[in-house]
């Protein structure tokens, strides 16, 4: 086996590309300058790249620097164990297979850093070494719990956190996981979209979550709207502005319906839950483990853990707890009901062909202008 192997493996590309990068640094340093290091790219693009690589792979296990010394090969952004039609070929899995295999083949002194990413953890090629790597990381994206938090989002809005105090910018509560909720599929994004905040902002300066929603776009999976966040933040000013610049880039007010009868159908279960007395809801949004506690005594009768808008507690902790439950302080429940059979009547209207935008901006300037007593 090689005299190191370490191997690094996840979704995000980013966070193993980090720890690889690491993991190579420190073995040089450990070698000395006289070592040789080499990085050969893993990704595959056509499956008939793969023959070169595992060619490449192999040799430079098996060989040592000219004069003498150690070696330290990383082999990077491995893409051959994600859930893709390349990585699923026989072919791809065949050299593999026979890499893998030539891992007690290496020489004494070469040290071995794989990179892989994506992963599928359904493939079982990289685990078999787990025993026998000196290094295992896995960067997984799942759940330890069906209603527990969501360790890769929480990483990232901590990250997130530290990278614009780094730039010397303060930001209101909810700042980071607003950025994380945006482009949160990319570690790398979130980061970048920091950096650009703090130019926005200018050191010294303060970010809003509304600077958010102006500033950063959604990518992949993200589901947020500007005006769901104006609607939550009770704000009538912003939530008009924003219904404008929404409009002005869509015909459809069916998808911005959509996102905020899933908001309502949240804020409706905070609300009840609240005024039941399972734990008190502020602008400040639920106090430390009070939606732990509550999912714990109710998560079971609000059915399937399958994550749905229907099922509060199959929410990630820090997304109800500081995103959502905030404005539930800011509503009686009775104006959450009026506002999501409003939600219908929209649907109503578009269905019928009235004017989508108006019937929109009829439901924002009721639920905000005008308080209703419970």
């Amino acid at each position: 086996m090689p005299a190191y192997l370490a191997i690094v493996a996840g979704k995000d590309e980013y966070l193993v590309d980090r720890d690889a990068r690491a993991l190579f640094e420190a073995a040089k340093k450990k070698l000395g300058s006289e070592a040789e290091a080499e990085v050969i790219d893993g990704a595959m693009i056509r499956v008939e790249d793969a023959q070169g690589i595992e060619t490449r792979f192999i040799e430079s296990l098996r060989t040592l620097p000219m004069f003498g010394g150690a070696k330290v090969l990383w082999l990077r952004n491995l893409n051959w164990v994600a859930d893709t039609q390349q990585g699923r070929s026989e072919e791809a899995k065949e050299r593999l297979g026979a890499m893998l295999s030539a891992l007690p083949s290496a020489l004494d002194d070469v040290h071995v850093i794989i990179s892989a990413t994506p992963y599928d953890g359904r493939r079982k090629e990289l685990s078999a070494l787990k025993e026998t790597a000196d290094e295992f990381v896995v960067h997984a994206a799942s759940r330890p719990r069906p209603y527990g938090p969501d360790p890769a989002a929480e990483q990232q809005a901590e990250m997130a956190a530290a990278r614009l105090k780094s730039l010397g910018v303060k930001f209101d509560r909810g700042v980071p996981e607003a950025i994380v909720g945006h482009v949160g599929q990319s570690t790398r994004l979130v980061l970048g979209e920091c950096d650009k905040l703090a130019t926005y902002a200018g050191k010294g300066g303060s970010l809003r979550e509304s600077d958010v929603h102006l500033l950063v776009p959604v990518f992949g999976d993200g589901d947020f709207f500007e005006p769901i966040e104006a609607f939550a933040a009770r704000d009538l000013p912003w939530a008009l502005a924003a219904l404008d610049r929404h409009f002005f880039n869509e015909s459809s007010a069916r998808p911005l319906l959509s996102a905020l009868q899933n908001r309502l159908r949240l804020l409706i279960q905070i609300r009840v839950l609240a005024d039941s007395g399972d734990f008190r809801v502020s602008e400040a949004g639920l106090p430390n483990d009070a939606f732990e506690t509550a999912s714990a005594r109710h998560g079971p009768t609000f059915g399937s853990a399958a994550k749905s808008s229907a099922n509060v507690f199959s929410q990630n902790p820090w997304y109800i707890s500081t995103k959502v439950a905030p404005a539930a302080s800011r509503y009686a429940l009775a104006e959450l009901i009026d506002a999501q059979l409003a939600c219908a009547e929209c649907f109503d209207a578009s269905n019928r062909g009235a004017d989508e935008e108006q019937a929109v901006r009829a439901l924002f300037l009721r639920a905000l202008a005008v308080g209703r007593q419970p």
